[in-house]
C-alpha cells in the first residue's frame, strides 16, 4: 500500500499546489479506498488501474490548472475595457523595460525558445505539406487512388490491367467516376530542335474525375481514347510557356512525336501539374482485349457518402465476377486507398519520430525557461513581496509575469520560426523532388496557427508556474528557517524538472544513435555492381524510324562500337532496366523442379535484357557459368538465361546444379538454358530485400528505350557530352535523358533515410546540450544558496577535495536518476523505434552503452566546474559576508 500511495504522491505533483494542500488528505483517501476496493474485487492493480488513475488525474490537473489561468486572465469588472486595455499597454511597456534592463536573462529565453520552435516549426511544415494540405481539386476528399494486389506473387501494389479497369467503370455502383493512367517518355521535334519530354497517358474521362478543364481548346473524346483513334496531344502549362512562349495560336499545329504526327488540341492549367508533372498528355488508346499486363495508376471519385472499404467491396465482387474469362482474377484484387495512404503512408512514422524529437527539444528547452524564470523571480522577490503587501492583487502581479513570458516567448518565436522556414527549404526542396506533384510545402494558415499555437504553449508551460509561486510570498521579510525550507524545496523542484530532461534527452539520444547507426549500416551494405566511375543515361528509338527488333538492335551495335571508342570509357553497355532505375517482371519455372507446396508462393522474377559487356561493365560478378557472348541470342544459337544468387535459392532448391538446366518464362516464350549464375544486385535498394532475377541478351529481348551506362578510368572526365555528340551523329533527331552517375542514384535512394536519420541525431545533440545547461544551472544555482553551509564547513576543516566530490555526486545522482527513467522510456519505445530500422535491433546494445558514457562524460563536466567554484571558496570572506 505505501509503495502504491508513494506512486500515486507522484502524480498529484501534477496539481496546483494550492489544491494540494487544500484536497490532497482527501484525494489520498480516495485513493486508498479505490486500491482496497480493486483488490478485493480484481486483485493486484495492474496497468489498467494505473491507467485510469492517471488519466484521471490528467484531467483534473488540467482543469484546476486552466481554472487558475481563467483567474489571472479575468478582467476586474470594476473597470472599463478602455482601462483594461490601457492596463494590457502597462504591463507590455513594463516587460520591456524588465528585458531591456536584465538582457543576459532576455536573450537565453529567446535564444531556448528560438531553438526549440524552429525545429517543429520546420518539421511541421514538411508534415503540413505531407497530411493536412487538401488536394488542389474540388471535393479532394472524396478522390482515392486506384490499384491492384497480389500476395501470392509477393507483390502489394502490381498495377491495374486495362481490361480489369474497363469492367470496374462499367459495372461499379460507387464511384461517380473513375480512370486510369501512365507515365512515359518521348522524343519531340517541332522542327526545331529534338527535345525527350515526359508524358501522361491517360483514359478520356480523367478530366470529369478531377475535374480540369483546360485553359485553350479541349480534352481528349471517347473516339480518340481508341486504339485507331486520332493521334492528338495536350500541351502542360509550364511546356506551351517554355516550348511556345505561351502562343495562344498553338491548338491545330502539328508536331512529331517518337516520329509520329500529332494534332495540338489544347493546353492544360497548372492544376494538371499534381497529378504529374510532365511536359504532354496523350490519350491513353489501349485496347480492353489486349493483354498488356498491370502497368496502369488509377483514380476514382466515390459517390458521396461511400467509404474506400464500401467501395473495395463493390469492385471486389466485379473483379471476382470476371474468373471465369480472365483467371489471373483469382491470384489479384482491388485495392481501393486514400490518395495520402497510398503514396505517403510509408511517410508517417518518421514524420511522427521526427515530431517527436523535435517536441522533445521543445519540451527541454521550456523547462530550462521555467528554471531561468524560477531564478529570475527570485531576484525579484523582495520587489513581488513588496508589492502584495501593498494591496497588489495576486492575479494582477501573476498577469504581469506571464506577460514578461509573452513577450519573451513572442519573439524567441518570431526568430524560431524564421529559422525553421529556412531550416526546411532545404528539406522540403529534396522531398518534392520524391514525392508526387500534389504535394506542396507552401506556408500556409496552419502553419501560422501551429506556430501561435506552440508559442502559447509554451508560454503556459514554462510562465505560468513561476509566476504563480512568486505570487505566493505574503511578506517582504522572511527568517532565515524559512529561507531554508523553501530553498531546499526549489532545489528539489530544480533537480526534478532536470532528471527529466536527462531523461527526455536520453531517449532521444537513443533513437538518434539507432537511426545513425542504421544508416551507417545500409549505406555500407555491398550493392553488388559498380557505382564509381560509371555515367549512366536513356535513350529512346521512335518506332517510325526503328521498325523492327532487326532496325534496334543494328542501332545498338553501331551505338555501343562507338560508344567504347570515347576516350577514358573502359566499358559500355546497354540495358532495359540498371540497378535502382524500375522493375520488369515476369514468372518463371524450372525444368524438372519439385512442384511447389499448397499456399507457397511463386515470386515475381526481375527480367534484365543486357548485350553482352555488361556484367563487365557493371562490375557484376558471374560466380558459375560464364557470361553471355556475341552469339548469344542469335537465331541459329539456343535461348540463354543468367541467374541471380536469389532465383537459385527460390526456384532451384534441389540442390542441383544450376548450369544446364532450362526455365521457361510462360506463355509463347522459349526455354532458356542457364549458362550461368552472378552475384545478387541490389536493385531495389540497399535496405530492401533481394529478388530473384533473370537477365536475357539483348538480342533475344529486343527493347526500344533502353539505358546506357558508361564505365569510365578512375580521374576521367565525364563521357556524356562525348556521348551526345556520337548519338547526334547517328540520328540528329534522338536526344539523351535521365543523365546521372551511379554514384548519384545510389545516393539519391539513400537521401530519405540518411536525412531522417541525422536530424534525429542533430535534434538529439541540441537536446543534451539543453539537458546539460540545465543540469550546469541547476548545480551552480544550488551551489549559490549553500555558501554560507559550504562556507561553514570548510571553516570546521572540510578539504577543497570533499566539497568538490559532494558537489559532483549531487549533480550525477540528478543525471542518475534521468538515465535510469529515460533508458526504460527508450526500451520501452523499442517496438515503435524497429519500425524505422532495418539493419539495427531496436535494442542494440552498443548504442544504449554508448549514450550513457556519453553522457556521463558531459554531466561529469557539467558538474565539475560548479563544483570547483565551490571549492574555492574563502570561508572568512563567505563567513563575513554574511
Amino acid at each position: 500500500m505505501e509503495r502504491d500511495l508513494r506512486v500515486y504522491r507522484a502524480l498529484l505533483l501534477l496539481l496546483p499546489g494550492a489544491y494540494r494542500r487544500e484536497h490532497g488528505e482527501e484525494l489520498e483517501r480516495l485513493f486508498r479506498d479505490a486500491l482496497g476496493d480493486w483488490r478485493r474485487e480484481r486483485g493486484e492493480p495492474g496497468a489498467a488501474f494505473w491507467l485510469a488513475v492517471a488519466w484521471d488525474t490528467l484531467r483534473a490537473a488540467a482543469a484546476e490548472w486552466w481554472r487558475a489561468l481563467g483567474e489571472v486572465a479575468r478582467p476586474d469588472p470594476a473597470r472599463t475595457v478602455g482601462e483594461q486595455m490601457s492596463s494590457l499597454v502597462g504591463d507590455v511597456r513594463f516587460a520591456l523595460r524588465q528585458v531591456v534592463r536584465q538582457p543576459a536573462h532576455g536573450f537565453m529565453v529567446v535564444l531556448l525558445m528560438a531553438v526549440g520552435i524552429a525545429g517543429n516549426a520546420a518539421v511541421f511544415r514538411v508534415f503540413d505539406g505531407l497530411f493536412l494540405r487538401p488536394l488542389p481539386f474540388e471535393e479532394s476528399e472524396r478522390l482515392v487512388d486506384l490499384d491492384e494486389t497480389a500476395p501470392e506473387w509477393n507483390l502489394e501494389f502490381v498495377g491495374i490491367a486495362y481490361p480489369d479497369f474497363v469492367a470496374w467503370r462499367r459495372s461499379n455502383r460507387t464511384f461517380e467516376g473513375m480512370a486510369v493512367l501512365s507515365t512515359d517518355g518521348a522524343n519531340f521535334y517541332d522542327g526545331t530542335s529534338p527535345e525527350h519530354v515526359s508524358l501522361v497517358e491517360a483514359s478520356h474521362d480523367l478530366d470529369d474525375v478531377l475535374g480540369i478543364e483546360p485553359e485553350l481548346g479541349r480534352f481528349f473524346t471517347p473516339e480518340e481514347d481508341t486504339p485507331d483513334g486520332p493521334q492528338v496531344v495536350l500541351l502542360t502549362r509550364g511546356f506551351w510557356e517554355r516550348r511556345f512562349a505561351g502562343d495562344p495560336s498553338v491548338v491545330g499545329r502539328t508536331v512529331s512525336l517518337n516520329g509520329r504526327t500529332r494534332e495540338i488540341i489544347g493546353v492544360l492549367p497548372r492544376t494538371a501539374d499534381f497529378v504529374a508533372d510532365v511536359d504532354l498528355w496523350l490519350p491513353l488508346r489501349e485496347d480492353p482485349d489486349a493483354a498488356n499486363g498491370w502497368y496502369l495508376a488509377g483514380i476514382g471519385r466515390l459517390r458521396d457518402g461511400v467509404t474506400p472499404q464500401q467501395a473495395r467491396a463493390d469492385l471486389l465482387a466485379i473483379h471476382r465476377g470476371m474468373i471465369e474469362e480472365r483467371d489471373v482474377n483469382e491470384i489479384t484484387s482491388p485495392v481501393v486507398n486514400s490518395m495520402r495512404e497510398r503514396h505517403l503512408g510509408d511517410a508517417r512514422m518518421s514524420s511522427a519520430f521526427l515530431f517527436g524529437a523535435v517536441a522533445i527539444v521543445l519540451l527541454i528547452a521550456c523547462a530550462n525557461i521555467a528554471g531561468l524564470m524560477f531564478a529570475r523571480a527570485l531576484a525579484r522577490e523582495h520587489e513581488i513581496a513588496v508589492r502584495l503587501a501593498m494591496g497588489a492583487p495576486r492575479g494582477r502581479i501573476v498577469r504581469q509575469l506571464l506577460t514578461e513570458s509573452a513577450l519573451l516567448a513572442l519573439i524567441g518565436a518570431l526568430a524560431g520560426a524564421a529559422l525553421g522556414i529556412r531550416g526546411s527549404g532545404f528539406l522540403v526542396g529534396r522531398l518534392a523532388e520524391q514525392l508526387p506533384a500534389w504535394v506542396r510545402f507552401d506556408l500556409d494558415a496552419r502553419f501560422l496557427a501551429f506556430t501561435l499555437a506552440v508559442t502559447a504553449g509554451c508560454t503556459v508551460l514554462f510562465g505560468l508556474g513561476p509566476a504563480l509561486h512568486a505570487a505566493r510570498r505574503t511578506s517582504p521579510t522572511l527568517t532565515g528557517s524559512a529561507r531554508a525550507t523553501v530553498s531546499a524545496r526549489r532545489r528539489r523542484a530544480l533537480s526534478t524538472l532536470v532528471a527529466g530532461e536527462v531523461a527526455l534527452a536520453v531517449a532521444l539520444l537513443v533513437v538518434g544513435g539507432l537511426s545513425v547507426l542504421d544508416a551507417h549500416r545500409v549505406a555500407h551494405i555491398e550493392p553488388g555492381f559498380a557505382t564509381q566511375g560509371v555515367s549512366t543515361y536513356r535513350v529512346g528509338l521512335p518506332a517510325a524510324r526503328y521498325p523492327d527488333s532487326a532496325a534496334r538492335l543494328a542501332f545498338v551495335d553501331a551505338y555501343l562500337e562507338r560508344l567504347r571508342a570515347i576516350p577514358g570509357v573502359e566499358g559500355a553497355t546497354v540495358s532495359n532496366n540498371l540497378p535502382l532505375s524500375g522493375h520488369w517482371g515476369w514468372f518463371f519455372t524450372v525444368e524438372d523442379a519439385p512442384e511447389r507446396a499448397e499456399g507457397e508462393s511463386n515470386p515475381v522474377v526481375l527480367m534484365r535484357s543486357v548485350t553482352p559487356g555488361y556484367f563487365g561493365a557493371m562490375d557484376v560478378h558471374i560466380l558459375q557459368g560464364r557470361a553471355f557472348d556475341d552469339f548469344d541470342g542469335r537465331e541459329d544459337s539456343a535461348q540463354v538465361a543468367i541467374v541471380n544468387e536469389t532465383f537459385v535459392r527460390t526456384h532451384m532448391a534441389d540442390g542441383r546444379d544450376p548450369i544446364g538446366r532450362r526455365i521457361h518464362g510462360g506463355g509463347g516464350n522459349p526455354w532458356l538454358t542457364v549458362v550461368g549464375v552472378a552475384r545478387d544486385v541490389k536493385h531495389y535498394g540497399l535496405d530492401e530485400p533481394m529478388r530473384p532475377g533473370v537477365y536475357q541478351p539483348i538480342r533475344q529481348v529486343p527493347v526500344s528505350v533502353f539505358y546506357v551506362a558508361l564505365r569510365t578510368a578512375p580521374g576521367a572526365v565525364s563521357p556524356i557530352p562525348s556521348a551526345r555528340a556520337v548519338t547526334a551523329e547517328l540520328d540528329p533527331e534522338m536526344p539523351l535523358f535521365s543523365e546521372r552517375t551511379m554514384q548519384a542514384i545510389l545516393d539519391e535512394s539513400l537521401w530519405t533515410r540518411r536525412a531522417t536519420s541525422w536530424l534525429i541525431a542533430a535534434f538529439s545533440g541540441v537536446a543534451l546540450l539543453l539537458a546539460v545547461a540545465g543540469l550546469y544551472g541547476v548545480i551552480s544555482y544550488s551551489v549559490a544558496q549553500r555558501t554560507r553551509e559550504i562556507g561553514v564547513r570548510m571553516a570546521l576543516g572540510a578539504r577543497a577535495a570533499q566539497v568538490r566530490g559532494q558537489v559532483v555526486r549531487q549533480g550525477m545522482a540528478v543525471v542518475g536518476a534521468g538515465v535510469v527513467v529515460g533508458l526504460a522510456a527508450a526500451l520501452a519505445m523499442a517496438g515503435l523505434v524497429s519500425r524505422i530500422l532495418s539493419q539495427v535491433e531496436a535494442t542494440e546494445p552498443l548504442v544504449y552503452v554508448g549514450v550513457c558514457l556519453l553522457l556521463a562524460a558531459v554531466a561529469v563536466g557539467a558538474n565539475w566546474f560548479p563544483a570547483r567554484r565551490a571549492a574555492a571558496l574563502d570561508p572568512m570572506t563567505v563567513l563575513r559576508g554574511e
